[in-house]
């Protein structure tokens, strides 16, 4: 039975052992590195140890031997297996933290580049929604032109204002195919909240501290089984003997760990605060002012877009030429303000969602 125990725990230990994490996402050779190394100490944490001693032995070094019939100056030999118990908790705990280090380091990692994220992120849906208000224009502004030209033709106006119009909607198409080129250098990718992602890195941090803690404990303990045969070689007494012990240690220190712990956590957790991955540009105690700025400026665009509006549909019923070219200047500025209008709305949007929609 003991053999067919110690063959069992060899067969699955490297099943334990070996058990490897998903790939992460930021594949920087950080997790590889950390998850690797914990993989590579818990093997042998997992797994059973093999002993053997051979010569004039006294007695083992875990009981004391009655029997009359063995002579202290016989040759023997003893050989079996370990297996510590206290050492799979000290094995999970060391693939726990290198689990939490990563999970951290990713977190740090979205954070750092989160700055660019938003840059990119608020840039790219500002761009699209300003974009959106110019492909929209390109119908009338065609309609204008035509008119123009018709104006032109029946000499109803002068080639200097159609001119002129005809510079408006070249800057307006100049806008559109500037709106183009930006938005296609640009990725359009939310990023998750900073909020979320402060909150990811500072829980990912405490279970970091909290698997160093139960490793700090578990090195105070040992439970462990001992199966093997022992031999004698020569002498009167040369029958085999199999044996099995459980061995139980618990060092004294336990008792003071449990406050070291409490205190490194504390210690840790106010440190993790203060301190913190975030960049100062995405800080979120300097992105929220940012987004009251451009909410008054939001504030001040609709209420000027919605001035032109006013404009163009009092202009709307006009007969004169000079007041249909004055509503045609209103036109323009009023597609520019729309586009700014749809910018801004798109921008605050992205700093709400990167401040968590706080």
């Amino acid at each position: 039975m003991t053999a067919s125990c110690a063959s069992l725990l060899l067969v699955l230990a490297p099943a334990l052992a070996q058990a490897q994490p998903a790939p992460t996402a930021v594949d920087d050779g950080y997790c590889d590195n950390v998850q690797g190394t914990a993989s590579a100490t818990a093997a042998t944490l997992f797994a059973p140890q093999l002993f053997a001693q051979f010569g004039y032995i006294e007695q083992l070094n875990f009981s004391v031997n009655t029997d009359p019939n063995i002579e202290p100056n016989d040759l023997r030999a003893i050989g079996g297996v370990r297996y510590s118990f206290t050492n799979i908790l000290a094995g999970k705990a060391t693939k726990a933290r290198a689990d939490a280090d990563c999970r951290r380091h990713k977190a740090q990692a979205a954070m750092q580049a989160i700055a660019q994220q938003l840059k990119d992120t608020s840039s790219a849906r500002a761009i699209a929604a300003r974009l959106k208000v110019y492909e929209a224009a390109q119908v009338e502004a065609d309609k204008l032109l035509a008119t123009v030209q018709a104006d032109v033709d029946a000499r109803r106006t002068t080639t200097q204002e159609a001119i002129s119009t005809r510079l408006r909607v070249d800057d307006l198409r100049s806008q559109l195919a500037q709106a183009q080129r930006e938005l296609a250098a640009l990725p359009s990718q939310g990023p998750k909240g900073v909020d979320n992602l402060l909150a990811d890195y500072r829980e990912a941090d405490s279970d970091l501290e909290t698997s160093e803690a139960r490793l700090r404990t578990v090195r105070a303990y040992d439970v462990n089984l001992r199966a093997g045969a022992d031999r004698f070689l020569n002498g009167s007494n040369q029958g085999t003997r199999y044996f099995a012990v459980v061995e139980v240690g618990v060092n004294l220190g336990a008792l003071w760990t449990g406050s070291g712990n409490k205190r490194s956590a504390a210690g840790r957790a106010r440190y993790a605060r203060t301190v913190g991955p975030l960049a100062a540009a995405v800080d979120p105690a300097l992105l929220r002012p940012l987004l009251e700025v451009q909410q008054k400026r939001l504030a001040q665009v609709q209420a000027l877009s919605g001035d032109l509006d006013r404009q163009l549909a009092s202009l709307a019923q006009a007969e004169s030429m000079d007041a249909k070219r004055f509503r045609e200047t209103i036109w323009f500025e009023a597609i520019k303000a729309k586009a700014e209008l749809a910018y801004l709305q798109a921008h605050v949007a992205t700093l709400t969602e990167m401040l968590g929609g706080k």
